[in-house]
């Protein structure tokens, strides 16, 4: 084969394989997009006053991991997850996320919103600005999620 025909052989495979990515790009991110409103919806499928923390905790792979910025160490593993969702039936009566943002590229996604309900001892409404920084495998499950969310708000809110 010439040196000419190696050249255009090579420069015609590039340009094919740049093609794929760029095809198979917004593919992912439409998978992705799936990924976030499973993933939101299980989250409020696992909420009181009715909710199964096993199904959030179902939505994270194996061992996924949950960071609660400024919240404690992270949580390692579908059963630490279970646990900690666990835990919101004791301080609120209710409780939902309301999306008003999201943004994905690839694997990863973040999702702004607001979470809010009612806290359960004293009854008042509850409503914080809640960001999701999210990480998925290909099967759609949450690898990683860093959670920003100023729990404190709910003090000020219940006095």
């Amino acid at each position: 084969m010439s040196r000419t025909m190696l050249l255009v052989s090579s420069a015609l495979l590039a340009s094919l394989a740049a093609i794929c990515i760029a095809a198979s790009e917004p593919a992912m991110a439409q998978n992705t997009d799936a990924s976030v409103t499973s993933y939101i919806k299980a989250l409020n499928a696992s909420m009181p006053p009715s909710g199964d923390p096993d199904v959030v905790a179902n939505a994270f792979t194996e061992n996924g991991v949950h960071h609660g910025v400024n919240q404690g160490p992270p949580l390692v593993g579908r059963e630490q997850i279970r646990q900690f969702f666990a835990g919101f039936k004791n301080t609120l009566s209710d409780w939902t996320h309301i999306e008003k943002t999201r943004l994905v590229q690839g694997n990863r996604a973040v999702w702004e919103g607001t979470a809010e309900g009612h806290h359960k001892e004293s009854g008042k409404y509850v409503k914080l600005p809640i960001a999701f920084f999210l990480d998925f495998d290909d099967q759609g499950k949450v690898r990683e999620e860093r959670v920003y969310v100023d729990v404190h708000l709910i003090g000020e809110q219940i006095k």
